[in-house]
């Protein structure tokens, strides 16, 4: 959405050409799970992940029949291609034992790759919670990805080259970090505040929700170490992300539709981004951008409030997870 806080980079990133996507059977013996695969990038990208050779595709889907049409179309472009439909609904965290349980099957995990989100958009709303008693952006961007790849570790590192994969964002770059700071200031829990109705603008979730997800990545990078994590900003793209959105046709509205339709790239490069970052080779990135990796331009991140923010959330969110799913943070140790 155009505004005048819209840091040049964004631009810089979105007109920068893309270097060529990876070529080859770069999965080959890889097994590749991924959620969010039935529309969208995840869709695009999971055409692209075939063409690399995986041992197995494990599509994570909140629906079975559209996770399986997906499924059986490539199996109809790549006749070898083996796959598996398994439920798993992000909004219900009850989904998720069962999901890792049929998950077993397979003897380990090579590469996970977090890809599923929604976007509230961008006018005012109110507040929506899930069946768990999270804000539901909150829950979908932030605390399911964390948790589907605490729940996976044992059998990510049962992988010779582990890699964990987040669609993250360039909307990180201008998300408000009022409410963290004020929570620090008030010694409140920085979750407890984005899980409250009272303290919820719906202009800012997914901005914000961005935001938590790469201090979370970063913070993945220094406490486990044995598994690559990658964040990934697939840039902006004409996708169904923005689904619930109805628009009011005012000038604003057809101005904020004009600068969309000039200024997105087409899904098929901002999978490229994901597949080009599950080909690296290198190690865990920060971030990942225009196709190759980068530093986050948030300066936020690297302040001092920003460094101290960053910790005290990921211990608030191992918490987290640990009660919903006790033991998932046994590999994880705060101590350095």
């Amino acid at each position: 959405m155009p505004t005048p806080s819209i840091p040049w980079s964004i631009y810089r990133d979105l007109w920068t050409p893309m270097p060529a996507g990876p070529k080859g059977p770069y999965l080959a013996g890889k097994i590749v799970v991924i959620t969010g695969a039935t529309s969208g990038i995840g869709l695009e990208a999971i055409k692209q992940l075939a063409k690399a050779s995986p041992e197995q595709l494990i599509l994570a889907a909140r629906s079975i029949e559209a996770g399986e049409k997906v499924l059986n179309d490539l199996k109809k472009a790549h006749p070898n291609i083996k796959g598996k439909v398994i439920y798993l609904d992000l909004m219900k965290l009850e989904s998720f034992k069962s999901f890792v349980e049929e998950l077993k099957a397979f003897d380990r995990v090579d590469l996970l790759i977090n890809n599923a989100g929604i976007n509230p958009m961008f006018e005012e709303a109110p507040y929506k919670s899930t069946e768990d008693g999270y804000e539901r952006t909150f829950q979908v961007n932030v605390l399911a990805p964390l948790l589907l790849t605490l729940m996976l570790v044992p059998q990510l590192t049962k992988s010779s080259e582990p890699k964990v994969i987040y669609s993250g964002s360039d909307g990180h770059l201008v998300a408000d970090s009022d409410l963290i700071e004020t929570s620090i200031s008030n010694n409140e829990s920085i979750v407890k505040a984005y899980n409250d109705a009272g303290k919820y603008q719906n202009p800012k979730r997914y901005f914000e929700s961005k935001l938590l997800l790469q201090m979370t990545t970063r913070s993945l990078i220094k406490y486990l170490p044995s598994i690559s994590t990658i964040n990934v900003n697939p840039g902006l793209a004409m996708t169904n992300l923005g689904r619930e959105w109805v628009p009011i046709i005012t000038f604003e509205t057809f101005r904020t539709i004009v600068w969309v339709m000039f200024n997105t790239r087409t899904v098929g490069k901002a999978a490229r981004n994901l597949t080009s970052a599950a080909a690296w080779q290198g190690g865990s990135q920060d971030y990942w951008t225009g196709g190759v990796p980068a530093a986050s331009e948030n300066l936020y991140l690297y302040s001092g409030k920003g460094v101290k923010a960053t910790q005290q959330f990921f211990e608030e969110m191992l918490e987290e997870v640990e009660k919903i799913s006790p033991g998932c943070t046994s590999d994880i140790s705060l101590k350095q």
